[in-house]
């Protein structure tokens, strides 16, 4: 079996890739897609130049794969979105829509989507996947959580009304980091932003909202764990299910554990009042724990200390 990885030098794929790399079994390749970024050393892996705004493209790159991971598009964070709220969306229905159609029509029987906890409504109780298509998603995730919500049925489609695909599972994790992180404060969540300031020793460091705001942190490493465990193609059926961890942790106590970890001691915090986004959104991760065995192998403490590290060998410019 050969198993494509679509979009494999983003944060996600390429963890993804790290996963699979060596380690897959008797018989199994690993064919990793890249568009611009230079593609990295990784064991047994055949790496595809392939612009998925282009089908054809993505035909070749796919082809005799039977497992299809997608991994590409471009990141609609808060920051993206506030100066383009439409723009990335349509890029990334684009990409996306041209990734599954190749693979549906192509030689693969399984693909396995990684999608977005945007589409869920607001609430303040725990969500499970049968909430995720009541109501409309919050604020300006409107866009991205319908969009997502669109491709995640496209790809029920092709398994169950059309019989392009054997099986499909999609996967709704909750916020990713890890090396390799978007640290660019134009386009980058919040998280990575927080490394960069906290490193760079920024005096003061203003804090978007009250700190209160809770997210639900999850290490790329784990997601790759995630997606590595469903890669495989099944009996006929679709699935979706929310990949997170067991705990929220508030954004100011996100930056007190950064601030602490790296030894700013004598950092100022400024918050600068209102809350921009949700306030919180709280996922079940339960589903899939239950179905897969898998779990979350790192800390939070662990993953945030280990992006520092990695910030600092790898993008610090002194």
């Amino acid at each position: 079996m050969t198993i494509a990885v679509a979009g494999a030098t983003g944060l996600i794929g390429r963890h993804v890739v790290d996963a699979l790399a060596g380690r897959t079994g008797a018989g199994e390749s690993v064919v990793a897609t890249y568009r611009s970024r230079a593609p990295f050393s990784a064991e047994g892996v055949r790496w595809v130049q392939c612009d998925f705004n282009h089908r054809d493209q993505a035909s070749r790159a796919f082809a005799d794969c039977e497992t299809v991971i997608l991994c590409a598009g471009r990141v609609s964070t808060s920051a993206v979105l506030r100066e383009e709220p439409v723009e990335s969306v349509l890029d990334n229905l684009r990409i996306v829509t041209n990734a599954m159609e190749a693979a549906a029509r192509g030689d693969a029987r399984h693909v396995v989507l990684v999608s977005s906890c945007t589409g869920y409504p607001p609430a303040t109780e725990l969500l499970e996947e049968d909430r995720y298509e009541t109501g409309n998603p919050p604020g300006h995730w409107f866009g991205v959580g319908w969009m997502h919500r669109y491709l995640e049925k496209q790809l029920e489609w092709y398994v169950r009304t059309l019989g392009w695909l054997q099986s499909a599972i999609v996967l709704r994790p909750t916020l990713v980091y890890g090396p390799y992180d978007d640290f660019d404060p134009r386009t980058g969540h919040f998280l990575p932003s927080l490394v960069r300031r906290v490193v760079e020793r920024e005096r003061p460091i203003r804090l978007a909202g009250d700190g209160t705001q809770t997210r639900n942190l999850i290490h790329a490493r784990d997601l790759a764990a995630a997606v590595k465990a469903v890669c495989r193609p099944d009996e006929r059926s679709f699935r979706a299910f929310n990949v997170a961890t067991p705990d929220e942790v508030s954004v100011r106590s996100i930056l007190e554990t950064l601030l602490d970890a790296d030894g700013f001691e004598d950092a100022v915090v400024e918050l600068e009042g209102q809350n921009l986004g949700p306030a919180m959104l709280r996922v079940s991760g339960r589903h899939f724990m239950e179905a897969t065995g898998w779990r979350p192998a790192t800390s939070i403490r662990d993953g945030l200390g280990e992006l520092l590290a990695w910030y600092r060998a790898n993008r610090l410019v002194e």
